[in-house]
């Protein structure tokens, strides 16, 4: 803590007192277009003082007096407009968005006037209607509405979208596998080693500005996407000095105060997520080759270098989850013009939490799915404590050269850990020896780490303002599991406390699905570095100014380096000594302690280390990607809107690994893609849009999913190897958007999709094995779904006008996404085609999706409050084969809610949530009849309780 009060104290130390003035600062855009303007002439009336936009269209005034202000905003062929009741507040900042309108010949021009407030909510609903994508966004003002923590909590606010696992993507009923991920416009690399996919646990919500998913491609966004695009954008410099401390505590319902059990080997600095090298292999450890050939007495000696390695089980009371944030923006001003921004912010979550469930395995004949006949095989109970951890520092720098030139520094650290204690019991054939059990612990400890950095220049030049926007990033992730300790004892009823640990003997035999005492490292380090250019140039078409060319180009480097080791104890016996069988009835904490390692005092063997790694469990992997495109923005006949071009990637991966155990692989795949696409807007009034859209699109396989390595994922029960022959997926996809502004930040859509894919990559489960998956293609498939969201003040939907009634106050939202998708002809070596499931739908899609929230809102008396529902359909979360069936995770509906306060003038916020109201079991079952929804003729492959948590944070502004 000692270093927690010593970043409040510098935070604290550089906050000086802000002059007793206001500013107003804001934007100015075309009405039109929603292109920003450049050079637009700005006046504050009562003070005849002006400034101009730059070339984003920003604006600022400083050091203003407080008072009420008129601003006149000239821009040359565009109507003058006066803005009036701006209000400066002493030690605040006052924003102001403002839109023209072009002047239309022969017309005559009277100067336009409109209340501030109406003027800044219609010039945001303008930037929203002239995007160029179909999209869907949500703004740092709604995250503070809900009680996201994470922001995986919130992409399953959008529309489309929902999460699995706590932290996957899933757009359009799509999985994380078909989704990009972007920070600040630059690539974010894969945080898994055993999936395509990005956890986006790692960013807590706070450090968002905004978030936008893309669902339909225009050239100069990455064409590697099916569902979605997310794109983050983390909190940039504020245009007022301030310092904000905020700290939060919460209750777990399952958790909070009882007693939790976890690894007595422990971390000095466990607390920060990180690990201190506890955990890690002793030095002078020999290599996988040396310990397969030392003889069995050293091989003895080997083990103890384990001897300070602690395999108790410790317990304790729970405390109360945690989370604490501070952040510092200020400004240096240069002949009163702002010149440099920067911001700092440092945020930490720690989260204890409990899971308790059923899990299972069984053997199925499936040849009459309506009536199946399943066998009962393993049945444990499971017990998973955890003890998260999220520290995340974010540091932004921009400099504002002139109106034309503005950069950028921006920096994202996140460390992310979890530290699983798995307790696990029950018989593993149930119905053949239902007396028979094994009591299985697991100490899992996974560290990631994430930084990525990108330096950002915008500039405008000439008098034909061409814009140039360029971008070079870097990015790296590692993702580290120190030790992955396992201890398996085998008894049976009803004396659960006569035990004997389940042993490898004499040498090998070592896996990760059996044995007492393995311990499993890992350890992935991936970078991207990456840079873009792009080129806007407007032209004049049909008499309309506002159209664009724009081209550009990149490239981006992959490179990861991935490596394992498994190592276990087994007995150490020999013609000389035999093992001292005395010591597999031990407990955990005696076990393995120094004095049982090696030749024992007795004379008897005790445990020796042997290594068990396979040499397919190490690879090298990379990959670039270079891309150009060109494409162009017109608007013609008034109400018409066509932006079109191609895009042009070329994709090289290369891969090193061992295959069968033997046979080394060296891929070095190259492809070239041309991708176009066509997105048509056509205006039917100032308020409404049509949208029709078609793209090419490519999903190509991760680096994991085409290396040979086995993962057993210890949680779940199932393991993971890959396949170096999967090909890249192709997708056409065709979109249609009606979209309705109807003022006041309400709004209506409804979108129809089809998408086509050629060579889908997804994860099946094998026959005729227990929970063993692997990555196909299958040979097609299609989806398609409709999708619609609404948002609307309670006053409207009741015809009331009054704008100071109780019903302006409260907001109602919602959206629906109704997805359905179908594949055809998986296809796995040596597996007839009559043994897959041909008619299901795509991996991780969800019939349906369904949000909703009702808000309350008075800034008058600083009260805010929203309650917020989602639910997702079943969906696949294991493919299957005919006897082993889909493996569904089963629908479930989420119900938060919160009450925020604010006091004393806005510089404390108090608030409340609870997260999952009802706290409905997390639930996945086998599909055995294939009707693809839960019947009493499925059974539950787990069965898991879910958590309500009670939260309360304080937040003060300085």
């Amino acid at each position: 803590m000692r270093i927690m009060y010593f970043i409040i104290l510098f935070f604290l130390s550089t906050t000086s007192a802000n002059a007793q003035s206001g500013k107003i600062n804001g934007n100015v855009i075309n009405g039109s277009s929603g292109q920003s303007l450049l050079n637009a002439t700005l006046t504050i009336v009562e003070k005849s003082k002006t400034v101009f936009t730059d070339q984003n269209g920003n604006f600022s005034f400083n050091s203003l007096p407080a008072g009420t202000y008129s601003l006149k905003c000239t821009y040359t062929g565009h109507i003058d407009k006066i803005i009036e009741g701006i209000v400066v507040i002493e030690k605040e900042n006052t924003f102001i968005s403002i839109s023209l309108q072009e002047k239309k010949a022969g017309a005559v021009i009277v100067t336009a006037k409109i209340n501030a407030r109406l003027e800044t909510s219609a010039a945001t609903l303008i930037a929203q209607k002239n995007s160029a994508n179909v999209s869907d966004a949500i703004s740092a003002e709604a995250i503070k509405k809900t009680p996201d923590r994470s922001t995986s909590d919130v992409i399953k606010r959008v529309s489309g979208a929902s999460i699995q696992d706590d932290r996957f993507a899933v757009i359009r009923g799509l999985n994380d596998r078909y989704n990009a991920a972007f920070i600040n416009g630059a690539p974010l690399p894969s945080t898994e080693s055993d999936r395509k996919a990005f956890a986006f646990d790692i960013f807590p919500s706070s450090i968002l500005d905004n978030l936008v998913i893309y669902k339909t491609a225009t050239p100069d966004k990455s064409g590697e996407f099916a569902g979605g695009i997310i794109d983050i954008t983390t909190k940039s410099t504020l245009p007022k000095k301030f310092t904000s401390l905020s700290y939060g505590v919460s209750y777990n319902n399952l958790i909070t105060g009882n007693t939790r059990y976890y690894s007595e080997i422990k971390g000095k600095m466990d607390w920060l997520g990180i690990d201190d090298g506890t955990r890690a292999l002793p030095i002078g450890m020999p290599s996988t080759k040396e310990i397969k050939a030392l003889s069995a007495e050293n091989k003895g000696e080997a083990a103890k270098l384990f001897e300070n390695y602690g395999w108790g089980i410790k317990d304790g009371t729970t405390k109360p989850n945690t989370n604490f944030q501070i952040s510092k923006g200020f400004n240096i001003r240069n002949k009163e013009a702002d010149f440099m921004g920067v911001l700092f912010s440092v945020t930490y979550n720690r989260n204890y939490t409990f899971n308790e469930g059923d899990r299972s395995s069984f053997d199925a004949n499936l040849d009459t799915p309506s009536n199946p006949i399943v066998v009962q095989r393993a049945k444990y109970k499971d017990s998973i404590y955890n003890d998260e951890v999220v520290l995340a520092g974010l540091g932004n720098f921009s400099f504002k050269i002139n109106n034309r030139n503005n950069i950028s520094w921006k920096n994202n650290l996140s460390i992310n850990t979890d530290n699983k204690f798995i307790k696990r019991i029950g018989p593993p054939d149930y119905s053949d020896e239902p007396t028979s059990f094994t009591k299985q612990k697991v100490r899992w400890f996974t560290y990631n780490q994430i930084y990525s950095s990108q330096l950002i220049g915008e500039h405008q030049i000439g008098s034909k303002k061409t814009k140039i926007n360029w971008l070079a990033a870097y990015s790296s992730v590692n993702r580290e599991i120190p030790n992955l300790a396992r201890t398996a004892y085998s008894g049976n009823y009803p004396d659960l406390e006569s035990v004997s640990a389940s042993t490898a003997s004499g040498s090998g035999n070592i896996n990760q699905f059996a044995g007492h005492g393995t311990m499993f490292f890992a350890n992935s380090k991936e970078d991207i570095k990456s840079g873009k250019i792009d080129v806007t140039q407007p032209f004049t078409f049909l008499k309309n100014t506002q159209n664009f060319i724009k081209i550009g180009g990149g490239y981006q480097k992959r490179a990861r380096n991935f490596d394992s080791r498994l190592l276990g104890f087994t007995t150490n016996e020999n013609s000389q000594a035999s093992f001292d069988n005395s010591l597999k009835v031990l407990s955990d904490d005696q076990i393995f302690l120094p004095q049982h390692l090696g030749k024992l005092q007795n004379g008897k063997g005790g445990w020796a280390l042997d290594d068990g790694t396979l040499p397919n469990s190490n690879y090298t992997a990379s990959s670039t990607t270079t891309h150009f495109y060109a494409m162009s923005d017109q608007r013609f006949f008034k109400k018409y809107r066509l932006i079109y071009g191609v895009r042009m990637e070329k994709f090289t991966q290369k891969l090193n690994t061992i295959k069968n155990l033997a046979d080394t692989v060296n891929l070095n795949t190259v492809k070239t893609d041309f991708l176009p696409s066509l997105n048509l807007v056509y205006s039917l009034t100032p308020k409404m849009n049509i949208r029709l859209s078609y793209s090419e699109t490519v999903n190509r396989p991760e680096f994991r999913e085409i290396a040979d390595f086995i993962f057993f994922e210890y949680v779940t029960n199932l393991s993971y190897s890959g396949r170096e022959d999967l090909k890249r997926t192709k997708i056409n996809n065709y979109d249609f958007r009606y979209e309705f502004y109807p003022g006041k930040a309400q709004l209506f859509s409804v979108s129809a999709f089809y998408k086509k894919f050629s060579d889908p990559i997804e994860v099946v489960q094998l026959p005729n094995t227990t929970g063993q998956t692997t990555y196909i293609n299958s040979a097609s498939a299609n989806v398609y779904g409709i999708e619609t969201e609404f948002r609307i003040l309670l006053s409207s939907l009741f015809g009331i006008k009054n704008e100071n009634s109780i019903t302006s106050k409260f907001t109602l939202s919602g959206n629906a996404a109704f997805t359905k998708s179908t594949i055809k002809d998986p296809k796995v070596d040596n597996i007839p085609a009559s043994q897959l499931i041909t008619d299901r739908p795509l991996l991780g899609q969800s019939p349906y999706i369904l949000n909703g929230s009702l808000g309350y809102s008075n800034d008058k008396i600083g009260l805010s409050s929203t309650l917020s529902l989602n639910r997702v359909g079943d969906r696949i979360f294991i493919a299957g084969t005919f006897n082993t069936a889909d493996i569904y995770e089963k629908a479930r509906t989420v119900i938060d809610f919160q009450l925020a306060k604010f006091l004393l003038k806005n510089s404390i916020e108090l608030m409340f949530n609870v997260r999952d109201i009802l706290a409905r079991n997390l639930d996945f079952y086998f599909d055995f009849d294939k009707t693809k929804s839960y019947s009493n003729k499925d059974r539950f492959f787990s069965s898991t309780r879910a958590p309500r948590n009670f939260s309360f944070s304080a937040t003060l502004k300085l």
